[in-house]
């Protein structure tokens, strides 16, 4: 990374502090309902709150015309917008003229200017906002500024990186790896090297693998008798000689290797690699590993309920079970629809396109086709719809992007000739388009998409799977 250009954003975060400093009157923070988005508005709470503001959050799902408009018409003194506004400065422009407003994103901008605004992007500088800064790193880096005790939050500018999926090869870069070894410093976060399970600190060792939806294992995820007789099979303790459940982090390191070897046998026909299932686990401070987490403040987002997740970012409630318990019923619902309607699907030599209309959620049409999208559609790239508010959400994402495709250019392309809008990153975006639109929609993006499986580096070499944990 470059120093010049952490300076250059370092100073775009000042300017957004001193703005925030000086403001006497109302603060209205919008941020997204994802975990990155949920991890910015904890930080934005915490700060603001230590610095005896007068705010209010809100969660938005997109900043779309007819949300900003809404927006627009509450009180406010100063705006700020965290893990959004970037990809929306027209719509700000036209919504927000003449308001103080505040951008803390990381998203790729669109081509706009506003007065009254103060931006804060690491793309401005030269930064890579796709996997070196996430939403809620940016947010941390300007109330750092405000605060010397925004100190303690660092971690959740780590959270955030991890559910923007920032890590490469399951490592945190530039300015993110900064905030990890920091982190670290502070004692809340301790990296270890193991199998990336759901659970893994919390959770019998049965329900991790039960659990384990990301990768899809066949047979396994979802099927607790699967998942025990895959143990039994292999000779993997479940319990220990009182009796009690075992953690995967009780298992013996050999326990351990020989788990993830079985499982690596078991999901290789479904396109899993190892760097999917064994690499840094990064346990926090409540217990949870980051990627369990993540998972849990994404399940808040799209069951409607982000004030739970910032409240657990804070340590303000400790159990998610009812949370997850009820994402995953919703989970495995939208599932079983994929998989009894995968034939009816638009399949092109460059992707899947699953609609559903109502028959899936909006706020989970992007989980429900990645989940499903090497384990039932069997495709490198694959973009949902779903009905929404007016209009229809579409949420795409590339697995393998062997031919330097931009999928979040080619949304936002696609999507502004349909009459909607859109964008997001090189390898997962989204967009709200018109109901009806969406076959003119896929005959415009199919184009911009890379072939399905190109790279052959990234299928599961069972020679492999025997490695070292």
């Amino acid at each position: 990374m470059n120093p010049d250009n952490l300076n250059l954003l370092l100073g775009l975060a000042s300017k957004a502090a001193d703005v925030i400093r000086s403001e006497k009157g109302y603060i209205r923070v919008v941020t997204h309902f994802d975990a990155d988005g949920i991890c910015a508005g904890a930080i934005m709470y915490e700060t603001l709150n230590t610095l005896k503001k007068n705010f209010q959050i809100d969660f938005v799902k997109q900043l779309e015309r007819d949300i900003a408009e809404d927006l627009s018409k509450k009180d406010a003194d100063l705006w700020i917008f965290t893990d959004l506004g970037s990809g929306q400065l027209a719509t700000i422009k036209e919504f927000f003229s003449g308001k103080k407003v505040v951008v803390a994103d990381h998203h790729q901008p669109a081509d706009a200017e506003l007065e009254s605004l103060t931006h804060v992007n690491p793309h401005l500088v030269g930064i890579d906002g796709k996997d070196e800064i996430s939403g809620a790193g940016v947010a941390y880096l300007i109330c750092r500024m405000l605060t010397s005790k925004a100190w303690k939050l660092v971690d959740l500018a780590v959270i955030g990186a991890a559910g923007d999926v920032q890590k490469v090869n399951g490592n945190f870069k530039g300015i993110n790896s900064m905030f990890l070894n920091d982190a670290e410093l502070a004692g809340k976060i301790k990296v270890d090297k193991g199998l990336r399970l759901f659970g893994r600190y919390t959770r019998p060792l049965i329900k991790a693998v039960e659990y384990s939806t990301d990768p899809f294992i066949p047979n396994i995820s979802g099927n607790q008798s699967g998942a025990l007789q895959f143990l039994n099979n292999y000779g993997v303790p479940i319990k220990d000689k009182k009796g009690s459940w075992l953690r995967l982090c009780d298992l013996s390191k050999d326990d351990e290797k020989k788990l993830a070897s079985a499982l690596l046998i078991e999901a290789a026909n479904a396109g899993v690699k190892p760097g999917d299932l064994i690499g840094n686990v990064y346990k926090l401070s409540s217990n949870y590993e980051i990627r369990e987490f993540t998972t849990i403040l994404n399940a808040c987002g799209r069951i409607e309920k982000p004030v739970d997740g910032m409240k657990l970012c804070l340590g303000h409630i400790d159990s998610a079970d009812a949370i997850m318990g009820a994402y995953r019923k919703k989970i495995a619902i939208y599932l079983d629809w994929i998989k009894v309607n995968k034939d009816s699907f638009i399949k092109t030599d460059n992707a899947v396109y699953v609609i559903a209309g109502s028959n899936i959620s909006d706020n989970m049409i992007g989980t429900s086709v990645s989940i499903a999208m090497r384990s039932i559609l069997k495709a490198n790239v694959a973009v949902g719809f779903a009905n929404s508010d007016n209009g229809v959400k579409v949420s795409g994402r590339i697995l393998i992007n062997s031919n330097g495709a931009n999928l979040g250019k080619a949304v936002q392309q696609a999507s502004k000739e349909v009459g909607g809008e859109g964008g997001g990153h090189t390898n997962a975006a989204g967009a709200k388009i018109p109901l009806g639109s969406e076959k003119k929609f896929i005959e415009l993006i199919d184009p911009l998409l890379p072939k399905k499986w190109e790279n052959g580096k990234d299928i599961v070499d069972l020679n492999e799977v025997n490695v070292e944990l």
